[in-house]
């Protein structure tokens, strides 16, 4: 008791309150002084079991105001040990934020954060929190991305039964994310050559024997100039591949809207039935990504139509050889 009487313990000599307070929190002069300067005596030094929590009003909301922007290294009561934020977002997305605080106070004191970021203020929970002495609190909050880098400002505060008092400043900064545009593109046509025509694929009723020449057309649905790449399989009625063509178009490129026409090698298409084709529309040569596909009929051969000579033999289908 002769310490709280302001006598140095086994002395009997008395304390000034300043050096009470410094060998109290274990402080220099200077920042004993500020602290007095600050807070009663009776709030720096609480009857013994009792901390800041115990000996004062508790607040009846967190501090309203958002704080001054300074270059504070640490508080004399509170630190702001971390925020834990993204380092970058898109426009529009939800950044979440979280702040740990530390009661650097020997015992528990009540403890509040505000934040701001480009005039916008942040709203943190909980209001405030009831600290215990060393102890870290962990407040978090959330706001929306806006079009534009931002920094977060974030201040901690204590209270000291009467007011909030701002103690230490920190900040961390987000970019804004570039959003990559996804790569988007349609087979926008598709045809058969054959004998100087050139019908829709799937055609039908092609005649046997004849030479056929695939035409496809990709179209570039970004809003970006594209380089075009396109691959095709046909197979014939039995699954023999005749045509594997690939190809990846020439400068200059593909502008937004427009489409590019890619034109493949001949063919025989000398068996009835039907031949089918798989087809992969590409963008982005470097690391190709297909954007359309189509996996379909090309067209249905039929039979050829006798010679006139062979029409009196009853024949209904012949082989050229």
């Amino acid at each position: 008791m002769l310490a709280r009487a302001g006598e140095e313990r086994g002395r009997g000599i008395p304390l000034s309150d300043v050096q009470r307070v410094m060998k109290h929190y274990s402080i220099d002069e200077a920042t004993a002084r500020y602290y007095l300067s600050v807070h009663p005596i009776e709030i720096l030094l609480p009857e013994r079991g009792y901390g800041l929590t115990e000996a004062i009003q508790p607040p009846a909301s967190g501090p309203r105001s958002i704080g001054q922007l300074a270059a504070i290294a640490a508080g004399y009561y509170t630190q702001i040990v971390k925020i834990i934020t993204l380092a970058e977002a898109a426009a529009g997305e939800i950044v979440w934020f979280e702040v740990w605080v530390k009661n650097l106070h020997t015992a528990p004191i009540y403890i509040a954060t505000t934040g701001r970021y480009n005039g916008v203020d942040l709203l943190f929970s909980p209001d405030y929190a009831t600290v215990d002495a060393g102890a870290t609190y962990s407040f978090v909050g959330s706001f929306t991305m806006p079009n534009k880098d931002i920094t977060i400002d974030v201040w901690s505060w204590y209270w000291t039964g009467t007011d909030w008092v701002q103690d230490d400043h920190s900040s961390v900064d987000i970019a804004l994310a570039e959003v990559v545009e996804p790569y988007k593109g349609t087979i926008s046509r598709m045809e058969l050559e054959y004998d100087g025509a050139q019908v829709s694929i799937p055609a039908y009723n092609i005649p046997q024997d004849e030479r056929g020449r695939v035409h496809i057309w990709g179209r570039n649905d970004m809003a970006t100039t594209q380089r075009m790449g396109i691959h095709w399989r046909v197979y014939d009625p039995d699954g023999v591949l005749v045509e594997d063509y690939s190809e990846w178009e020439l400068w200059p490129y593909t502008s937004p809207g427009v489409a590019h026409g890619f034109i493949g090698d001949r063919f025989d298409l000398n068996k009835v039935g039907t031949y089918t084709m798989d087809v992969a529309l590409s963008m982005n040569p470097d690391d190709p990504e297909i954007v359309d596909t189509y996996y379909g009929n090309l067209c249905t051969v039929a039979a050829a139509v006798p010679e006139p000579e062979f029409r009196g033999f009853a024949v209904t289908e012949y082989v050229t050889r």
